[in-house]
């Protein structure tokens, strides 16, 4: 049964962040075109490449916020209930911190998305770049 759970989340995560890396960049894609005046694909006015730069921006703060919200509601308690506090990352200890860090995962279910979002879209990124793009040169 554990390992029907564990599917269910790795698969709930990797839709998750195909919906979080690809959704939201193609949804202002989409509202910059409904900013843009005149049907050109050749030119985008600079006020509407900025609302669309600063509107994926701005969703991704508001995402993690929330996310930190959903985190601090839903996640695990620290100090009560008997569970033993957990572990700490190492990048996330201070100089002075001797304590070993404890076994297991050290991070979070929407920490584990937007670290599976980062994954995904930057390996799709990188396979629209190496066979998709084409080549910026001028062909002679």
């Amino acid at each position: 049964m554990r390992a029907v759970e564990q599917l269910v989340t790795f698969v709930a995560t990797v839709v998750a962040a195909v919906i979080i890396g690809f959704g939201v960049p193609l949804a202002w894609v989409w509202i910059g075109s409904q900013l843009q005046s005149g049907s050109g694909a050749s030119t985008v006015n600079f006020s509407v490449a900025m609302v669309i730069l600063f509107g994926i921006i701005l969703t991704y703060v508001l995402l993690l916020y929330l996310a930190g919200i959903v985190m601090a509601l839903f996640g695990p308690r620290e100090g009560g209930g008997g569970a033993s506090p957990r572990a700490r990352a190492p990048w996330m200890k201070g100089m002075t911190d001797t304590r070993e860090l404890k076994r297991g995962s050290a991070m979070g279910g929407i920490e584990r998305l937007f670290v599976v979002t980062t994954l995904i879209v930057t390996v799709a990124f990188w396979l629209w770049f190496a066979f998709k793009a084409g080549s910026p040169l001028p062909s002679q």
